[in-house]
């Protein structure tokens, strides 16, 4: 029996709706800020973004919900035919937001999707069906729980409620016997709606899984105090006759996005030669933490913001420094932001007042041959701006009292000094 239904595409989408190849546009873009490098070379084709590395990502038919509802299935490895394994997902563009709604798809089921293709846990967290946040009988891979409320706070606090209350382990007998796929099984876990009129699902392989839903609302997860959703993905794959790894899709991500946690990223990508820039996976006070206690602190995690019990608020930022030949290095770093200066911002964002803004922190990561002195270095931050298409682009370290910090914003350096061998210009032939 196939363990996804087939559906056919209506005639006509909705007069709302963006069409498949419009939307998908806006999945790659998310895919990329949230990965750099994830996209290059892919095509949008038919109501598909494909990838050269073999992965894939489709618009399905709308089966349920409004003209700003997205049916998503990913394709993991497109070379196994002639039934190509896949998950689904849904997502709805909620105050007709598409790019918020592509946004939500990346880092909840596409986070799960290039975790299931990196495997080093840096877009999601993996579980064995004997630890405390597994699945009994299953290797699970979820991802951070997304907040899509109309207020930070709450947002945060469902998110954490969310992930405190270990939902698929506590409802997993209502619904291992209905996991068909050989491969991996898709689960979304949303908690959504006003105070007094919350709603608990869990979808599995892209249905409603109604004993799954009803276990999960009878958890007796907090009310928010106004409108707040708040949603994470899973992937729940088979373990082996023998107890050892599942069996991953043959395809990979690359070497140039196998990222490990740690507070450096020297992992030798390759570097653009007129655009050299650097990604650091985590902030220092979350890389030092052992992969348990991360699990067990780390409440949200977009990718953009890391929120980490008795850890801290974490922002991504860039941080330019300028050669003396002209180009600039750009390192996509994190920044400690106070609980009402995070609130702020997430707000702004929501509230398209976000540019202009300016706000204050501390560096939270080693930076380039300055390495640790430039950690806890108080930054001025701010430099937001709007795309085309509605997203917002990193924020920026502007100024820094911190003395040496200062020099590396403002001084020009020389490339030998800063990019050393990893230089591309060095092996140009």
């Amino acid at each position: 029996m196939p363990w996804i239904r087939r559906r056919a595409r209506n005639a006509e989408p909705p007069a709302d709706r963006l069409p498949d190849l419009e939307f998908l546009s806006l999945v790659r873009a998310s895919l990329e800020e949230y990965a750099p490098g994830v996209t290059e070379g892919s095509e949008l084709k038919g109501s598909s973004l494909i990838s050269p590395r073999g992965w894939a990502v489709a618009v399905a038919p709308p089966h349920h919900g409004g003209g700003h509802h997205y049916d998503l299935v990913a394709f993991p490895d497109v070379s196994v035919q002639p039934d190509v394994p896949c998950f689904l997902d849904c997502v709805v563009a909620m105050a007709g937001d598409p790019r918020r709604a592509a946004d939500t798809w990346v880092q909840t089921a596409g986070a799960c999707l290039l975790e299931l293709l990196d495997r080093r846990e840096r877009f999601a967290d993996h579980a064995g069906p004997d630890q405390e946040r597994g699945v009994p009988g299953w290797y699970s891979i979820i991802s951070g729980a997304v907040g899509l409320g109309l207020h930070a706070a709450e947002n945060r606090r469902l998110q954490a409620a969310l992930l405190d209350a270990n939902v698929l382990h506590h409802v997993a007998g209502t619904l291992t016997a209905d996991l068909e796929s050989p491969f991996f099984n898709g689960a979304k876990v949303f908690y959504g709606g006003q105070p007094g009129a919350m709603e608990a699902e869990i979808r599995v392989n892209g249905e409603r899984h109604e004993a799954a839903s009803a276990a999960m609302a009878a958890l007796n997860l907090p009310q928010p105090t106004t409108f707040t959703a708040v949603r994470y993905y899973a992937l729940l794959l088979p373990v082996p006759a023998d107890g050892g790894e599942p069996t991953y899709p043959s395809t990979r991500l690359g070497p140039d996005l196998a990222h490990t946690h740690n507070a450096t990223c020297d992992c030798g990508r390759h570097l653009d030669s007129e655009r050299p820039g650097f990604s650091l996976p985590l902030p220092h006070l979350i890389a030092e933490l052992s992969p348990e206690e991360r699990t067990r602190r780390v409440k949200v995690d977009t990718g953009a913001i890391i929120i980490a019990e008795g850890v801290g608020n974490f922002l991504k930022v860039r941080l330019p420094v300028q050669l003396e030949d002209g180009r600039t290095v750009v390192y996509l770093a994190w920044v400690y932001l106070e609980a009402p200066v995070i609130d702020e911002f997430t707000d702004r964002v929501r509230n398209n007042t976000v540019a202009g803004h300016r706000f204050g922190g501390l560096l939270c990561n080693a930076i380039g041959p300055w390495g640790e002195e430039l950690l806890r270095a108080p930054v001025l931050l701010g430099g937001q701006q709007v795309n085309e298409d509605g997203s917002i682009r990193y924020s920026e370290v502007l100024e820094s009292s911190h003395p040496l910090l200062g020099k590396v914003l403002h001084q020009q350096w020389p490339a030998e000094f800063v990019l050393g061998e990893r230089d591309p210009r060095l092996h140009v032939s």
